[in-house]
């Protein structure tokens, strides 16, 4: 474990260099207005993060010079100020907002997919929304609770499949692995709770990175009495820019329904996660004819120590088998989320994931072990093989649809209420056709540092 030590010294020297500072302390006070409650939050984070062998050998090829740098190192620092205000005891019902910032910097080689460099870095608005509630949502069991909202926001839906993130984390922005944005820059959100029904209906835009990407659809959920929701969302693509990063999406119908978190009442320590998507239509690029679904079971050992978790998941994601055809196959994940329900989850695997398979073309089987041996430290295992669905590597044909097989394991230590600790190492061993398409058979090994402080 060579390279562990070496991540370590190399993120030092990058942090130093780039004057980062050891601690920072942050504290708003402030007195609101009679009748307004307000209240403020900080998070500053730092990240450091090591690719050996990255991309099977080849390194991490700058997109602006050409230039290879064969075991990249890059470090992230990011700064996420929030002000959230409601009124209170003024007519009826409820006005709320919020106004927040980002920034953020890469420093070092830059990731090994191209997305940022060192030097990349930006601060500016990340959310700025106004809203309306007719009552608390605890009044929902009793009548109707609507809330309107707009501006800038997050909208996050079932466990991140398919809306989670609205804000690509590209070159100027920096922070691709720590991702501090993801607000989406044009919303306008209503929602309905009563009893057990729980309703959305939006208007999205995406930010310019993910192609301006403009949807509106509903989402309507049923929530358990135990936990957990049956959902059905569906969403039509407005307009989208022309084709870059994620390919055609201009007309496309997306319908999906989804149980989340499902447990049977004789067996409370077993819960079912899956979803159905598809998509379909057509617009000014061509037509849409894929589709995705996952089925997951975790079992937890509700009276063993650490109360361990144990699950498998199988995933398929359609692949296109005729890219010169005006139909589209392979399945777009959207903006699917940054792990809500933790590592794993639609970032899956830390390397094949994060940097190889973007949840399209691929079949994957997922196992995870977790436990916890005491309230502030949670520690996993992940174990995963990866198949492609159609015979070709974004474009580059391969003869073989193994694509390889990961291993991960990582931490999550929370120090106190405001200091917690993410580490994480990976390493792919690639299967012959990632061999193929990469040309080299190097193992694929990653090593992440996150440090997060709440203010």
């Amino acid at each position: 474990m060579a390279n562990l030590h070496q991540f370590f010294v190399k993120f030092g020297v990058l942090a130093v260099s780039y004057g980062l500072p050891p601690t920072l302390l942050a504290e708003w006070k402030f007195a609101p207005s009679p009748g307004v409650a307000a209240s403020s939050d900080l998070l500053v984070s730092f990240a450091a993060v090591s690719t050996p062998g990255a991309n099977l050998g080849r390194g991490r090829v700058d997109p602006d010079t050409g230039l290879s740098e064969e075991d990249p190192t890059w470090g992230e620092a990011a700064v996420e100020p929030a002000l959230h205000w409601s009124t209170t005891g003024i007519g009826e019902g409820s006005w709320y907002g919020h106004l927040s910032a980002a920034g953020a910097i890469t420093f070092g080689d830059g990731d090994p997919g191209g997305f940022t460099a060192g030097g990349d870095g930006q601060f500016d608005v990340e959310g700025a929304s106004v809203g309306w509630r007719s009552a608390p949502i605890e009044i929902a069991p009793s009548r109707p609770v609507f809330d309107v909202s707009v501006g800038r926001q997050e909208l996050n839906i079932g466990d991140g499949f398919l809306i989670d993130d609205g804000n690509f984390d590209f070159r100027d922005d920096g922070g691709v692995w720590l991702v501090p944005r993801q607000a989406f820059q044009r919303t306008a959100i209503g929602r309905m709770d009563y009893r057990a029904l729980h309703l959305d209906a939006f208007f999205l835009e995406a930010d310019p990175d993910h192609d301006e990407t403009a949807v509106a659809g509903v989402n309507l959920e049923h929530r358990f009495a135990a936990n957990g929701h049956l959902g059905l969302l569906y969403f039509h693509v407005v307009d989208s820019d022309r084709p870059t990063l994620f390919g055609a999406r201009h007309g496309m119908n997306v319908t999906s329904v989804r149980v989340n978190d499902f447990h049977l009442p004789q067996w409370s320590q077993v819960a079912m996660w899956g979803e159905y998507t598809r998509e379909s239509g057509s617009g000014r690029n061509g037509g849409f004819d894929a589709s995705a679904w996952y089925g997951e079971v975790i079992y937890t050992f509700q009276e063993r120590p650490w109360t361990p978790s144990l699950s498998y998941r199988y995933a398929y994601f359609s692949g296109d088998a005729n890219a010169n055809d005006t139909t589209r196959r392979d399945f777009d994940g959207f903006f699917y989320g940054f792990d809500k329900r933790g590592w794993g989850t639609w970032f899956q695997g830390e390397v094949t994931g994060g940097w190889l398979l973007f949840n399209s073309n691929q079949q994957n089987h997922l196992v995870k072990l977790s436990g916890s041996p005491n309230d502030s430290l949670t520690v996993g295992l992940i174990g995963g093989t990866y198949h492609l669905a159609e015979s070709h590597y974004l474009g580059i044909p391969v003869t073989d649809d193994h694509f390889g097989d990961e291993i991960n394991v990582y931490a999550d230590w929370l120090l106190n209420d405001r200091i917690s600790i993410s580490a994480g190492y990976g390493v792919l061993f690639p299967g012959d056709a990632a061999i193929q398409a990469f040309g080299d058979d190097q193992r694929y090994h990653i090593l992440e540092l996150g440090i997060y402080l709440n203010f």
